[in-house]
C-alpha cells in the first residue's frame, strides 16, 4: 500500500475496531471490497514471541521457535465494516481469500515462506466462528499476560485469550518441529531430509564404517568413515581436489566436525580436523571399490525404505579422463542412474582387460536383487502395470503416454525399467533382466547385424506416426516421432526373449535463427510440427537421426508417448550425471592418479549429484557455490542429514 492508502486504512480501522490500529513486525494489509465498497479489513504481522499454548500445541523447542517463528504469521486485526451486513458470510469468505493470498504475498514482500497463521480472540466477546469456518484450530488459551510496548517484561492483565492456529501449507505444523527444512518451508520438490538416515542406525556413517581401514591401528586419530564424510561434505561445498578438501576440513567449526564423526581430543578439549596429509594418505590407500559399494548401498537402502522413487534405471559407462590407474590407463566406471530420483544406486569398475558387457549383469543384480518382483516374465506377458504415470523427475521428462498403467495384473513390486545403449543389447543381458523381473528398452545397431537387419526390414509403410514431441532450446529445434508395432520378428524374439514391441524413433533437428524460434516452430501442437516446414521457415539445414529399439513393455503397460519419453530420458545419465561430474565437479580436469583416489572421488561425486538432485537443485554449480560460501560447512552437513 502507498502512504495515503495506509492512512485511509488506519482511519477505517481506528473507527471500527475496538482495539485500534496497532500492528507490529512484518505487516501486510488486505482490504476485501464489493463494487468498490470496503467490507473487511485484515492486518497480518509477525507472530507473538512466546505463547505457551501455541508452543505446546506445535511441540517445538526454544531453539526451533527462535529459528522458525518467522514462519508463523499473526492475524493481528480482522475488522468487519458496516457495509458487510448485506453480504452473507462476509468475514469468513474474506479471511479465506486473504489466507490464500498470504503465502505468496509474504514470500514476495519479506523473502519468507510462512507455514502457519495464528490469531487471538476474546472469549467474552467472540466465539471464534469466523476462524473455525476458515479451518483454524483452537489450541488453548493464554495465561492472561501481555507485554507492554517498550518493556521487556510481561504484565498480568487478567483477560485470557483463545489462541487459534491454521496451516498455510500441507504439513506446515509438522515442518516447524522437524530437524531439517522440508517442502512446506522451502517450496522445493524433493525428499524430506527429516527421514534421511545419515548418522543414526543404518545411516551413511554406519555404511562407511563397513569399509576396511587399511591403516595400522596404532596412532590412528580419525576413523576412516569420518574422513570420508568430511570429503563428501567438502565436495558438496565446492572442493574438487584433496588439497581443497583439506582446506575445507581446516575451516570447519567444532559442531560440524562432531556431526561428521570426528573424535574428540580429550587432552586438548576440542575436535581436531584431519590434516592434508591424513586425507591424502587415506584416499590413496582406501579400498575405493568398497567405499563406492557402501555409498551406493546407502542410496539403495533409502530407496527401499520409500525415501527415493527409483523406477527408470539408465545404465552407461564413463571414463575418468583426468586420472590414471596403476597401469597408466584412465579408469572406466559403469554406473546405474535412477532417472526419476537423480540418484546413483550402483557403480562398478570395468577391468581394463574386459568391457562393460561383463559388468552389466553383476551391477543390476547388486542393485535389484532382493527387491519385490513386479511379475514381468520372460515371455513378455502383461504381469503388472507401470505405476510411473508422468515419469517426472530430475533429468526426466513429464510426458504421459497413452496406455501406461492399463495392465490387468497388479504386481506387488514397482515396475523398474532398465535402458542401455546398443552395447548391452545382448541375449545374456536380456535373460538376466527377465529373471530379475524388470522391464527393459534396448537399442538395435550394427553391433548385432542380424537383429538390426530384421528390425530394419520390418515393413513400416503401414505404421503411422503414433506420437510426436517438440522442443526448442540450446539454439536448435528438435522434433521426435515414434512408430510402434507389437509384431516383433521371430528372429528378434528368439535372441531377445520377452521382446514385446518394436520402435522406430526419428529425431529431426535444425538450428534456430538469431532472435528466437519462428511461429512454425512454436505454434500449435508440438506433435503436429512439420520438420521440413520448420527448417524452411528458419532457412536452416534439417538433419535426421533414426533409432531402432525394442522393449519388453507391452502395449498395455506403455503407450507410444511413454516409450518416446523413456527413450529420451536415457540421456539423463549423460546430462544429469556424467556431464555434471565432468564440468561442475571438475572430473575431467582432475589430476588424481595416486592409488585409489580417482575411483573414490568418482564415488563421492555420485553421492554429491544424488543428494543435490534429491534436494531439488536445478543448478548444481549454484548450489555448490551457496554451500561453499558458508564457511562453517553446517549447511552442507544439514543437507546430508548430519
Amino acid at each position: 500500500m502507498a502512504d495515503d492508502e495506509i492512512a485511509w486504512y488506519n482511519a477505517l480501522l481506528a473507527e471500527h475496531h475496538s482495539l485500534g490500529v496497532a500492528a507490529s513486525g512484518r505487516v501486510l494489509r488486505y482490504v476485501a471490497e464489493l463494487d468498490g465498497v470496503p467490507l473487511v479489513l485484515g492486518t497480518f504481522g509477525s507472530a507473538a514471541w512466546r505463547v505457551p499454548a501455541r508452543d505446546e500445541f506445535i511441540g517445538w523447542d526454544p531453539v526451533q521457535r527462535t529459528e522458525r517463528l518467522e514462519r508463523v504469521v499473526s492475524n493481528q486485526r480482522l475488522c468487519v465494516l458496516p457495509g458487510a451486513e448485506a453480504v452473507p458470510h462476509t468475514a469468513s469468505r474474506a479471511l479465506a481469500a486473504m489466507l490464500r493470498r498470504l503465502p505468496g504475498d509474504y514470500l514476495a514482500a519479506f523473502g519468507v515462506r510462512p507455514a502457519a497463521a495464528e490469531s487471538f480472540t476474546d472469549p467474552g466477546t467472540h466465539a471464534g466462528t469466523t476462524y473455525k469456518a476458515c479451518g483454524f484450530t483452537q489450541a488453548g488459551r493464554t495465561a492472561g499476560y501481555g507485554r507492554s510496548r517498550g518493556s521487556a517484561y510481561y504484565v498480568h492483565h487478567g483477560q485470557p485469550k483463545a489462541y487459534w492456529i491454521r496451516e498455510l501449507a500441507a504439513g506446515g505444523l509438522a515442518a516447524l518441529t522437524a530437524a531439517f527444512d522440508s517442502r512446506p518451508l522451502t517450496g522445493r520438490d524433493g525428499p524430506d531430509f527429516n527421514t534421511l538416515n545419515m548418522n543414526g542406525d543404518k545411516g551413511l556413517l554406519e555404511y562407511l564404517a563397513q569399509v576396511t581401514d587399511h591403516r595400522k591401528p596404532k596412532g590412528v586419530r580419525h576413523d576412516l568413515a569420518a574422513i570420508l564424510t568430511v570429503i563428501v561434505a567438502a565436495r558438496l561445498s565446492g572442493a574438487n581436489s584433496v588439497c581443497a578438501a583439506a582446506q575445507f576440513a581446516a575451516s570447519m567449526p567444532q559442531e560440524a566436525l562432531a556431526r561428521c564423526g570426528i573424535r574428540h581430543n580429550k587432552r586438548l578439549g576440542r575436535y581436531l580436523p584431519p590434516s592434508h596429509k591424513t586425507i591424502k594418505r587415506a584416499v590413496r590407500a582406501v579400498d575405493a571399490a568398497a567405499a563406492d559399494e557402501q555409498m551406493c548401498a546407502w542410496l539403495r537402502a533409502e530407496a527401499a525404505a520409500g525415501r527415493l522413487n527409483w523406477r527408470h534405471i539408465a545404465v552407461d559407462g564413463k571414463t575418468v579422463r583426468g586420472a590414471e590407474d596403476g597401469d597408466g590407463k584412465a579408469p572406466h566406471l559403469l554406473a546405474a542412474y535412477d532417472v526419476n530420483a537423480g540418484a546413483v544406486p550402483g557403480q562398478d569398475g570395468v577391468n581394463g582387460k574386459t568391457s562393460e558387457i561383463t559388468c552389466f549383469v553383476p551391477l543390476l543384480k547388486a542393485i535389484l536383487d532382493g527387491r519385490a518382483r513386479h511379475g514381468h516374465d520372460a515371455s513378455g506377458g502383461d504381469a503388472g502395470r507401470d505405476d510411473d504415470g508422468s515419469g517426472a523427475g530430475p533429468g526426466g521428462s513429464q510426458q504421459q503416454g497413452e496406455g501406461e498403467g492399463e495392465g490387468e495384473g497388479e504386481g506387488e513390486g514397482e515396475l523398474v525399467i532398465v535402458t542401455a545403449d546398443a552395447m548391452h543389447t545382448q541375449e545374456q543381458h536380456v535373460t538376466a533382466m527377465n529373471s530379475l523381473g524388470v522391464a527393459w528398452m534396448l537399442i538395435l545397431k550394427d553391433n548385432q547385424p542380424g537383429l538390426y537387419a530384421a528390425a530394419d526390414g520390418h515393413p513400416r509403410d503401414d505404421e503411422p506416426v503414433l506420437h510426436g514431441a517438440s522442443e526448442t532450446g540450446h539454439g536448435r529445434h528438435e522434433i521426435r516421432t515414434i512408430r510402434v508395432t507389437s509384431h516383433v520378428p521371430a528372429q528378434i524374439t528368439g535372441k531377445l526373449p520377452g521382446a514385446a514391441q518394436l520402435m522406430l524413433i526419428e529425431r529431426y533437428r535444425h538450428p534456430l535463427p538469431r532472435g528466437g524460434a519462428p511461429a512454425a516452430c512454436t505454434a500449435g501442437d508440438p506433435g503436429d510440427h512439420d520438420p521440413l516446414a520448420c527448417a524452411a521457415a528458419c532457412g536452416a539445414k534439417l538433419s535426421c537421426e533414426t533409432v531402432l529399439a525394442v522393449t519388453a513393455l507391452t502395449p498395455a503397460q506403455a503407450g507410444p508417448a511413454f516409450l518416446l519419453a523413456r527413450n529420451r530420458d536415457h540421456r539423463a545419465i549423460e546430462n544429469g550425471l556424467h556431464h555434471r561430474r565432468d564440468t561442475t565437479l571438475g572430473e575431467d580436469a582432475s589430476r588424481l592418479r595416486a592409488g585409489n583416489s580417482p575411483r573414490l572421488f568418482a564415488a563421492v561425486a555420485n553421492v554429491v549429484v544424488s543428494v543435490l538432485n534429491r534436494a531439488g537443485y536445478a543448478s548444481h554449480a549454484a548450489a555448490r557455490r551457496d554451500l561453499g560460501w558458508d564457511r562453517t560447512g553446517l549447511q552442507a552437513l544439514t543437507l546430508l542429514g548430519l
